[in-house]
């Protein structure tokens, strides 16, 4: 099985070579409006919900089973306390997404610049109607048991939107002789339903069919914090808000502060206007302010830990302050 990450490359070099063709051939058949797709997933999760039950055992792994017809089983609709939902706006459309959290997890939150360790199933559904008795079947197409590596902003839409609504777990930094880590069992763990539109759309696979609402289960394990543009502030203090569409552009070049080396377009990089220079004994060397400073100072450097990121009127604390890399009239 290809894991999530490989399938998202392959679909971005197919989408790629398809737009090509559009381009040159009258023949190759245009995509269906996301509107018009978007009301026939919805309705065929919202039907998903209220004709399957879950069951989830000990380690979180969850099972849905059709209610038999006459079956007393609960269906996943109708727990509201783990069925949680909210409203992505994209596409022109306010999409829809329901999540199973089944539990938050108690470590940190994940931002949607991060990295992910996580451990997933995904599948597919589909209904087929004999004698007016539906009957639905799901396809699994991707499985990974062992957790993996995925960055949150080069994933589909729906696991970028889904995964920072949880926490990571703890862990043992200490691995076993076999190399593996073992996790505690405080990590956050849901479901998420997608609507095609946050996930692949009208690119299938073999194991993904065109226009397809997809199911992932999901266990976050741990985070990496990442600093794309390696200007020294991780992204998560430069994305801004909402993911890539609301992103901080300071100044408004197109290209997000969390990934633009040069913030503010004053010439100077961003790097080296949050660097000073301070006295190491005799030495004059040269140091970096954090985003923000720390809580307690450390005595056993030669600078002040508490300074973040100063303000052009060198203001290093107030959190609402325009820190001098946001700030095109301020010169380092």
């Amino acid at each position: 099985m290809k894991s999530l990450i490989k399938i998202v490359l392959v679909l971005s070099l197919f989408t790629g070579f398809y737009s090509c063709q559009n381009d040159d051939s009258s023949s190759a058949t245009p995509d269906r409006p996301y509107g018009e797709v978007y009301l026939e997933d919805i309705e065929e999760i919202e039907d998903f919900l209220h004709t399957h039950y879950a069951t989830i055992d000990s380690e979180y792994n969850v099972t849905f089973t059709q209610i038999p017809e006459g079956g007393s089983q609960q269906s996943v609709w109708d727990m509201p306390e783990l069925v949680k939902d909210y409203e992505v706006e994209l596409h022109d459309i306010s999409y829809k997404v329901y999540y199973l959290n089944l539990r938050e997890g108690s470590g940190e939150n994940i931002t949607r610049v991060d990295s992910s360790f996580v451990s997933y199933k995904g599948f597919s559904f589909a209904k087929t109607t004999v004698d007016a008795v539906d009957t639905y079947t799901q396809t699994v197409f991707d499985s990974k048991q062992n957790p993996i590596w995925l960055s949150l902003d080069e994933v589909i839409r729906g696991w970028a939107e889904v995964i920072p609504k949880f926490r990571t777990g703890t862990f043992n930094p200490i691995p076993n002789i076999d190399g593996t880590i073992d996790f505690n069992d405080n990590f956050g763990t849901g479901v998420m339903f997608l609507p095609s539109g946050l996930a692949y759309f009208s690119t299938g696979t073999l194991t993904i069919p065109s226009y397809s609402p997809l199911v992932f289960s999901f266990k976050l394990h741990n985070l990496r914090r990442r600093d794309h543009d390696r200007d020294g502030i991780l992204s998560m203090h430069e994305y801004g808000p909402n993911f890539v569409d609301d992103a901080i552009d300071t100044d408004g070049d197109e290209r997000p502060d969390y990934i633009d080396v040069d913030d503010d377009a004053d010439g100077v990089l961003t790097k080296t206007e949050r660097s000073f220079t301070y006295l190491d004994g005799t030495e004059t060397k040269t140091g970096y302010y954090p985003f923000n400073g720390a809580l307690v100072d450390d005595p056993s450097t030669p600078y002040d830990d508490t300074k973040g990121i100063p303000s052009c009127s060198n203001d290093f604390t107030t959190a609402t302050r325009l820190r001098r890399h946001l700030d095109p009239t301020c010169r380092n």
